[in-house]
């Protein structure tokens, strides 16, 4: 049985419907109800670790989405909060309980999400997994925290941890108004928000990430193979960053500033869903 939480989100229906339809036996939970979903739902509040421990038992993995799903949807220090104290309660449940496998929704935000545009300025480009995670804000800071546990997990218990750093999840009418204004130093835009990732994308690396062949821990890089914008990925860096950035191979045309090559490589993911072309299909 896999678990999964944060059902009742966006994302976390997608990811529950995947599975079903994989044959997977599910549970799905989350703090407000979804009783449309196709498989059996329980409602839980993740920062009770008592009612954690009970959701758990039995299960072979869990995909752990519930959280608060952005650095605008709550006070800072409560998104913070929530945020570490429902991860640790899960990953720490699932490693006593012997789980084989814990997926993480963490997030590119926690690699430099500001709400100053030109705040974060990147080591290289693009970003991968190698380059320092330096989030900006508790958000951000809560997803970084949360892949340190699974770190933690991992190494003291037989649970392996996948963590998935996908950037913003850009509903289906978001992308039908790409292309965006090209950022510039007058008008800049946070370096994670020129990349998207596409929900139908991210829940199929979640459902892989299940069953990768993965040792202890691994995180991975998620976002669709462009950018929002018409212009040059490269001239838009030198734009924006002049000489500040080292500009690395795969950047070539409109490419993301975010690499999933790791992702490909590992998890078999092949992000299939692109703005340009489902525009010229419409």
């Amino acid at each position: 049985m896999i678990v999964v939480t944060g059902a009742a989100g966006r994302l976390g229906r997608r990811v529950v419907r995947l599975l079903v339809d994989q044959d997977r036996e599910v549970l799905a939970t989350d703090q407000v109800a979804a009783d449309d979903l196709p498989t059996e739902f329980l409602r839980c509040d993740l920062g009770d670790a008592r009612a954690v421990d009970d959701l758990l038992k039995g299960a072979e993995g869990v995909v752990h989405l519930g959280a608060i799903p952005g650095p605008l949807r709550g006070e800072p220090r409560f998104i913070f909060e929530n945020n570490v104290a429902s991860t640790f309660n899960v990953m720490t449940s699932a490693a006593e309980q012997g789980l084989r496998r814990i997926v993480f929704s963490s997030s590119a935000f926690g690699m430099g999400w500001a709400h100053e545009g030109d705040s974060f300025v990147p080591l290289y480009l693009p970003l991968d997994e190698e380059h320092p995670m330096m989030p900006f804000e508790p958000y951000g800071l809560s997803k970084q925290v949360g892949e340190d546990i699974g770190r933690m997990i991992a190494r003291n218990s037989d649970t392996t941890v996948v963590s998935l750093r996908f950037t913003n999840v850009a509903l289906p009418e978001v992308q039908a108004e790409f292309p965006w204004p090209a950022p510039s130093p007058d008008n800049p835009l946070t370096l994670v928000m020129w990349a998207y990732a596409d929900a139908r994308d991210v829940a199929q690396a979640h459902a892989l990430a299940l069953d990768a062949d993965i040792e202890e821990y691994e995180a991975f890089m998620l976002a669709q193979p462009t950018s929002r914008f018409n212009e040059p990925t490269i001239d838009l860096i030198r734009n924006n960053f002049g000489d500040k950035v080292e500009i690395r191979e795969g950047l070539e045309g409109t490419a993301s500033v975010i690499s999933t090559d790791k992702a490909q490589r590992l998890l078999g993911w092949r992000p299939t869903h692109n703005w340009r072309e489902e525009q010229n299909r419409a």
